[in-house]
């Protein structure tokens, strides 16, 4: 399933991301980063790939740093 990957240069900004997509009701989660995505924090929000520019006018309003955001294909794990 095609996910929207959102990487980080640190752990503050991806902390800042999971604030500001709670506080504005935007779906998603935090996830480590998958092998495809190179980030330096370790760190990437997950969201479906339609909520892209969405998400990014969010975090740039918000002075929220993106290193990266890509669309890739993850693997679903159910418990």
């Amino acid at each position: 399933m095609p996910s929207l990957v959102v990487s980080f240069p640190t752990t503050a900004a991806a902390m800042a991301c999971e604030e500001s997509c709670v506080r504005r009701g935007l779906p998603g989660r935090m996830i480590p980063v998958p092998g495809e995505v190179s980030a330096g924090c370790g760190l990437a929000w997950k969201a479906a790939p339609e909520l892209r520019d969405e998400l990014a006018a969010a975090l740039a309003e918000d002075g929220v740093a993106v290193e990266a955001m890509a669309v890739v294909e993850l693997l679903e794990f159910v418990r």
